[in-house]
């Protein structure tokens, strides 16, 4: 990774033909770009934003560019974690949970901390099952211990709290998700984690409907069934219109949403509300 950001950001500045009047305009002296180019001043965060929006840039992008168009390995762990193909496929999860644990010998780093943490639950459960499982039970705990005391959760820690949802009891749940539907509604404007929003409710959808709060998932399901035809994502449409036509025994939904996954060819998921349908009906 190169540190001579200056020097890149002029670079950069330079080949899009704008001068430094161009981008300083009233808000930054000549003279303090002059010296961050020049590698004498470090930038405050608000300086930087500023300079990199005025040449179109965004901060993931100039870091890219600063490390010479090529991710560095830990952006890699990032990007892969955030690619929904990993977590589909058992074998890649292995895999980025290895390269966490690979870049965590050598790094102190929270955020891939937190990577590891989440895959290491989803592999543990997919390949040893829940039960008797002393590996996710002390993983629960790790997170826990990590989330519980936090004054305010932010999107980070609501993916990683994500991860063990299906562990609590169902007393335990309302007091949970109050506070988790309070941060959430923070986030209702912020467009960019409303992907990462449809998910979560659609994990809270299938917590509330393994504990048998049906009430409760129907009124998630039908949040998560709006934020998915907003933002066009199939497959967790498909799976709203499954469970709200579960919960509502209307059959006319539920061939809607199944026909919608085999569609998209989510069949792993067909086959788990298949189960649900069953487990349902004999309720």
């Amino acid at each position: 990774m190169r540190w001579d950001y200056g020097q890149i950001f002029k670079e950069i500045r330079k080949s899009k033909g704008l001068t430094q009047q161009d981008v300083c305009g009233q808000v930054i002296h000549r003279t303090t770009l002059t010296n961050i180019e020049h590698g004498k001043v470090i930038p405050s965060f608000e300086n930087m934003v500023f300079l990199l929006e005025q040449i179109d840039m965004s901060l993931a992008e100039f870091k890219y560019i600063c490390n010479e168009y090529h991710p560095s390995k830990r952006r890699d762990i990032i990007v892969e974690s955030q690619n929904p193909s990993t977590f589909q496929d058992t074998r890649k999860m292995v895999e980025l949970t290895e390269k966490c644990q690979k870049y965590l010998k050598t790094h102190h780093d929270v955020p891939i901390q937190n990577i590891y943490r989440h895959t290491k639950i989803v592999t543990e459960l997919r390949t040893k099952g829940f039960k008797n499982n002393h590996v996710l039970k002390d993983l629960y705990e790790e997170i826990w211990d990590y989330l519980e005391p936090m004054d305010t959760w932010y999107i980070s820690d609501l993916k990683l709290l994500g991860t063990i949802l299906f562990f609590f009891p169902s007393e335990n749940l309302p007091l949970l998700i109050d506070r988790i539907m309070k941060t959430i509604e923070k986030y209702k404007y912020f467009r960019e984690t409303k992907a990462f929003l449809s998910s979560f409710l659609a994990n809270l959808s299938t917590v509330y409907f393994q504990h048998h709060l049906f009430k409760e998932c129907e009124t998630i399901t039908l949040q998560l069934l709006v934020l998915a035809e907003e933002l066009k994502i199939y497959d967790i449409l498909g799976f709203s219109q499954v469970h709200l036509g579960i919960l509502q025994h209307n059959s006319d939904l539920i061939d809607k949403g199944i026909t919608l996954l085999r569609l998209t060819k989510e069949e792993a998921l067909v086959k788990i509300l298949e189960k649900e349908i069953n487990d349902f009906s004999n309720l």
